[in-house]
């Protein structure tokens, strides 16, 4: 069985699949509890191949790629490798949310679904949402996307609502708002459990990603996300007005 860490199988996949892509392993770190590859895993990646590549994937490809999934790594890396692959430069029509949907679906998307699928920043979202859907789990009559656990390290705790985040935001969760997801703060923009100022909200891409214009709005998972996101990026510096309480 080819590995991902041989030259030898690189090249191979490389010169097979026409998708020339950086070392997945030596550009992100697993997000998920390693598991045996499975067809789940096959599926996911063929699937990825129609909706970004617009072809079948080959065997040796669609192997390779679901022995990273099984590793650990995420479908939004190897999405993101894909949409920046070559292949996909010289196909694509400028317009990802088409692109997907005339790959994988078959058709052009209506109105409402490209209006909603295009408001994301992250091209990856639609992309993967639209590769997985169930029109495309059964136009291909393939898997549903395997179940997986993710990985963190040690300090990082379910945050109640099924995200996990660096134990520090629990802290300044709770300085900021008491943990009340639908706080505002009557003498600024400041909203939600952990008090995105409006143009922190957007400024981060927030706003966009969960389609809400301030973090009140957002579910309480999609706020704990939006705070892991920004600590990231910005460490703890968003919400140094408050480090007397939880430094």
């Amino acid at each position: 069985m080819c590995r991902p860490r041989s030259l030898v199988c690189a090249a191979l996949v490389s010169v097979i699949t026409l998708v020339t892509l950086p070392g997945v392993a030596d550009a992100a770190e697993p997000r998920y509890e390693p598991q045996e590859v499975s067809d789940a895993h096959v599926d996911q990646v063929e699937r990825l191949y129609r909706a970004t590549l617009g072809r079948e994937a080959d065997e040796a490809g669609a192997q390779y790629w679901a022995e990273l999934l099984a590793q650990g790594f995420a479908i939004e890396r190897l999405a993101e490798l894909f949409l920046a692959s070559e292949e996909y430069q010289m196909r694509t029509s400028g317009d990802h949310v088409i692109d997907a949907y005339v790959g994988a679906l078959e058709r052009d998307p209506e109105q409402a679904g490209y209006q909603y699928w295009s408001q994301f920043d992250d091209a990856t979202v639609a992309v993967i949402r639209i590769s997985d859907s169930r029109e495309h789990q059964l136009l291909t009559s393939t898997l549903p996307p395997p179940e997986r656990t993710p990985a963190y390290p040690e300090d990082w705790v379910d945050a109640g609502h099924g995200v996990y985040v660096p134990s520090v935001l629990l802290e300044i969760r709770w300085c900021e708002s008491r943990d009340d997801y639908t706080a505002a703060n009557t003498r600024s923009s400041a909203r939600g459990a952990y008090q995105f100022l409006s143009g922190s909200w957007a400024a981060y891409g927030h706003a966009k990603r969960y389609g809400v214009r301030s973090a009140d709005r957002a579910t309480p998972a999609q706020q704990d996300e939006a705070a892991v996101i920004t600590w990231e990026r910005s460490g703890t510096r968003p919400w140094n007005a408050s480090r007397h309480c939880w430094n």
